[in-house]
């Protein structure tokens, strides 16, 4: 776990440029091309000096709205790739111009992810196609069911989320917005413990925390 999320953390910061992490949600739709096109070659970069760079695609088992899936059983891991053709290419946001993350967003998500959820998300490597970098991350394969909405209320207003709308959350005091999280992307096991799976985890500023409070129908529109 500690491993884990050491690399998706210098993978974050390398790719980004250094720095903190900060919400990009009112950049125009240019700037944030621009932005992906430069940490696509920071985060080629950073998996060449940390030997996380090359190797095949993992099949593809099934698809979802932001990666290919292939469930890879001796390890009982899920593996997933990032879909250049979708969003930017690096899964979902919401934007006033733009709904695609950036490299950097993206890993940071998964790092979040692994904080809040106690989860165990990898970045296997790096995979360079028609020029672009895809991420190849795995998770552990959980066995259970689709919790109920309810409980995933429950789940969030423990953690001091407030709800926004179904599915989605927001922490004002740490600037985070967890969305797309249905019973689909979480699993309920046998003693009732729920774990969001595949949520979308977002920073944004305190100005959007507000504009999401009172246009909460805005969320679900990706």
């Amino acid at each position: 776990m500690a491993d884990a999320r050491r690399t998706l953390e210098s993978s974050a910061h390398f790719t980004r440029g250094g720095g903190a992490p900060a919400p990009d949600h009112d950049a125009a739709h240019a700037d944030r091309t621009r932005r992906v096109e430069a940490e696509q070659q920071r985060l080629i970069q950073w998996a060449q000096e940390n030997r996380k760079l090359g190797g095949r695609l993992p099949p593809e088992f099934t698809r979802g709205g932001e990666h290919q899936v292939y469930f890879y059983r001796v390890k009982q891991r899920y593996f997933k790739a990032t879909l250049s053709e979708r969003q930017l290419g690096y899964g979902i946001t919401l934007g006033s111009n733009s709904r695609g993350a950036t490299p950097s967003e993206y890993l940071d998500r998964l790092d979040l992810q692994n904080q809040i959820f106690n989860d165990d998300i990898r970045l296997e490597r790096v995979v360079v196609k028609n020029g672009k970098p895809i991420i190849v991350t795995s998770q552990p394969a959980i066995k259970g069911v689709a919790p109920t909405q309810a409980a995933l209320d429950e789940l969030m207003a423990g953690k001091g989320y407030e709800k926004l709308a179904d599915g989605a959350y927001y922490d004002g005091r740490i600037g985070l917005l967890i969305f797309d999280l249905f019973p689909r992307n979480a699993i309920q096991v046998a003693n009732e413990i729920v774990f969001p799976i595949d949520p979308v985890i977002q920073r944004i500023a305190p100005d959007f925390g507000q504009f999401l409070r009172e246009h909460p129908y805005t969320i679900n529109l990706h």
